[in-house]
């Protein structure tokens, strides 16, 4: 089932998208954002094959079928495996050039597509060229990077824009603390959920300003890195928390307080800020960058925790001798 279907349906990035003539059979969709990205496409698979003319018009059979993921011209891919392998490819191939069983168009719809497997991707290369009338191919990817340009050159290529804290706050409407949560997803809807079903966020998300505020000496690293840190996992979070800090104190010196997402906190990150330059701040930032990096190398979780706090004094020190 598709879910948040009206906060899509009424977003601005998806309405443009419905206006602009279809010249194309191919389209890719990209966002770091999983939930947005995936439901995204469902809800463009569902104004391609609405029956009226007023698209999606979500009251014919077709659209009611789309939303239950039920339509069978709606074909989603991968089918047995987490990402998309050559087997699929020869799958969505064989299903391409059959007439369609309810509607006029049929629609593919590969998820996880920077994931899959380049042989699987060599192999599409021909159906995105030369694809079958009335036939749609859409492919959900969170890094262009990972995509053979021969692929991207064959494709509509459109990146999501973040959702409004307005539209993330109807997706969180019935949880507590839902500001916090909002300030700290910074429109990403996959992290927004995420932190909503976290029982432990908020005392993250309070450990994590506690740091910043009280963490004056090395020798308190330990203290502070235990307290953070209670299960790896959690390392996710302290990234994105810190980071989310770190740039409205940026903002802060910049002079540009009305841009501040952390607006609960934003007298906190005021006394903060006075004990870092500008340039200090964005140095910080990067090295957070650096240990999103690591981890994607399974590094060690308590190790990264140290080395960022360690960065962070260091850097207060030297700003201080400045």
């Amino acid at each position: 089932m598709i879910e948040f279907e009206s906060i899509i349906l009424n977003n601005s990035q998806f309405k443009e998208l419905c206006r602009e003539e279809i010249n194309s059979n191919a389209f890719l969709f990209e966002t770091t954002d999983k939930v947005f990205l995936t439901n995204f496409s469902y809800c463009f698979a569902k104004f391609l094959l609405c029956e009226r003319e007023n698209k999606p018009c979500g009251i014919c059979e077709s659209c009611k079928k789309v939303s239950l993921l039920s339509h069978s011209d709606l074909i989603i891919y991968p089918q047995t495996h987490k990402n998309i392998l050559v087997e699929d490819i020869k799958n969505l191939i064989d299903n391409i050039y059959l007439a369609p069983l309810e509607s006029n168009k049929k629609v593919f719809i590969l998820n996880n597509f920077s994931s899959s497997t380049i042989q699987a991707q060599n192999k599409l290369l021909k159906i995105l060229e030369e694809p079958p009338k009335n036939t749609y191919i859409i492919l959900n990817v969170t890094n262009t990077n990972k995509v053979l340009p021969t692929v991207l050159s064959r494709c509509k290529k459109i990146r999501l824009v973040p959702l409004s804290d307005n539209e993330i706050s109807l997706a969180i409407s019935n949880f507590d603390n839902k500001n916090k949560i909002i300030e700290i997803a910074s429109g990403n809807l996959t992290n927004a959920i995420s932190y909503s079903s976290d029982k432990n966020f908020i005392k993250i998300y309070n450990n994590c300003l506690k740091t910043l505020q009280e963490m004056s000496d090395s020798k308190l690293l330990i203290k502070y890195s235990s307290m953070l840190l209670e299960k790896k996992e959690d390392i996710n979070i302290i990234l994105i928390i810190f980071e989310s800090f770190f740039r409205d104190i940026l903002l802060i010196r910049l002079k540009k307080e009305e841009l501040t997402k952390n607006k609960e906190i934003l007298n906190y990150l005021k006394e903060i800020s006075s004990e870092y330059t500008s340039s200090s701040v964005d140095l910080i930032i990067k090295k957070i960058y650096d240990i999103e990096k690591q981890l994607e190398y399974n590094c060690n979780a308590t190790f990264l925790v140290d080395n960022l706090l360690l960065y962070i004094l260091e850097v207060k020190y030297l700003c201080k001798k400045e």
